[in-house]
């Protein structure tokens, strides 16, 4: 899946390179650039200590983020990103004989720094980029009983409610990426790229890494042109 989605993408991206004219150029040091864009996640399954599991499906989500050009070829900004996957949890009991699934959905955010390298100058720009961040996730998947509680509330006097507390986690992330920037002209492009992301869930076995595949629209503005 994750090869035929790669090569979905390698098409897209010569097509797309066609619709792009001659005279379209890259931008310079000095521009600001705006992003926003779908983002594809693969499916992936993630393995935790004990022998628990869950698998988050395929999914599609949006980024949108800002860059500065520090050279012609060189930008370094910050971007965040959201997704809500459907999600399976398998999951084992402390002393190993309770195995039950759980089924839900997992909302995932994260911001990232990112630096971005252009290999050429011109229409069509390949691009390498690292990044660095955090990520957010949270399930519908109850984690324990429901929690009540009691208090007064200046405007509505004395309030009982109750709330059912879910997983959750946050962690470190690093990402790497490869793609390709179509320049129409100095001041629109976009970005058709494979992101990977690796993020330090807890108790997971190693490093898990998600796929990313993008196509994300920019804006421009600044530079020397």
């Amino acid at each position: 899946m994750k090869l035929l989605s790669i090569g979905l993408l390698a098409c897209a991206a010569l097509l797309a390179s066609q619709a792009v004219s001659a005279q379209g150029s890259g931008p310079s040091a000095g521009a600001w650039e705006f992003t926003l864009g779908p983002v594809y996640t693969l499916s992936k399954s993630v393995n935790f200590e004990g022998g628990s599991s869950a698998k988050l499906e395929s999914s599609v989500g949006g980024r949108f983020g800002i860059a500065y050009y520090l050279t012609d070829e060189f930008s370094f900004g910050g971007d965040f990103a959201y997704g809500r996957p459907n999600l399976t949890a398998n999951v084992i009991g402390a002393n190993g004989t309770a195995n039950f699934v759980e089924n839900g959905r997992a909302t995932i955010n994260s911001f990232n720094f990112t630096g971005t390298y252009h290999l050429l100058d011109g229409a069509i720009r390949p691009f390498a980029l690292l990044g660095v961040g955090w990520n957010w996730v949270s399930t519908d998947i109850a984690s324990g009983p429901p929690v009540a509680g009691c208090w007064w509330d200046p405007w509505w006097g004395y309030i009982c409610s109750g709330y059912q507390p879910t997983h959750g986690a946050s962690s470190l992330t690093g990402q790497l990426g490869l793609g390709v920037q179509l320049n129409f002209n100095e001041s629109f492009a976009v970005n058709v790229d494979y992101r990977e992301t690796w993020i330090q869930l807890q108790n997971a076995n190693g490093t898990p890494g998600f796929g990313n595949i993008e196509a994300l629209f920019i804006w421009r503005f600044g530079g020397g042109y």
